[in-house]
């Protein structure tokens, strides 16, 4: 009797393992199959659904899927490829990969949904925890900075006014030397 209430137990305790998906590395970025394109999309909001059905993904995305194991990418050799190697061949091509990675997974380890930002600097739009995309707006525009490096005025200015114009709050994220992410809202003062 005791064996078979053990049994229930571990079976009420286990979670459903999610099958992962598999992504292509390609010039563009990763792109991720149309069978399992709209299962990472629906489940997080990742990436952008393309008009043949795949699943194009960031480099941040993708690193955050490999990470939390549940994305498979692979090269043209059919190779796969694990974290470390993903995050080297990413920042060959943006050298500030590394920072802008450790902004989007405190985010979303918050729960919140996070998109790419647009122009002036700005590198996430953030929506609302259980916001709905083409439903709900993004409420805050991030801005990256790395604690001790200075920040020309010329691009807070340019920033705080893009964020103003857009009617969304500005958010600083500053990374410090141990990795660790504080957030300061910033507002733009008229005298």
């Amino acid at each position: 009797m005791n064996e078979r209430k053990e049994d229930e137990d571990r079976e009420a305790g286990e979670e459903e393992v999610e099958e992962k998906a598999v992504g292509r590395l390609t010039d563009e970025g990763v792109i991720v199959n149309a069978d399992d394109a709209e299962r990472i999309y629906e489940r997080g909001f990742y990436g952008e659904i393309q008009e043949d059905g795949t699943l194009k993904l960031s480099p941040v995305e993708t690193l955050l899927l490999v990470e939390r194991n549940r994305l498979d990418v692979r090269n043209d050799n059919n190779e796969s490829l694990d974290f470390k190697a993903l995050t080297k061949i990413f920042i060959k091509s943006n050298p500030d990969l590394w920072i802008k990675y450790l902004v989007y997974r405190d985010l979303r380890s918050r729960g919140y949904i996070v998109r790419e930002g647009f122009g002036g600097k700005i590198d996430f739009r953030l929506y609302p925890r259980g916001a709905k995309l083409g439903t709900d707006t993004s409420k805050s525009l991030i801005y990256t900075v790395i604690e001790g490096a200075p920040i020309g005025l010329e691009d807070l200015d340019r920033v705080t006014k893009l964020a103003v114009s857009a009617r969304k709050r500005l958010i600083m994220a500053v990374i410090n030397r141990q990795g660790e992410v504080t957030y300061y809202q910033v507002s733009q003062v008229s005298i």
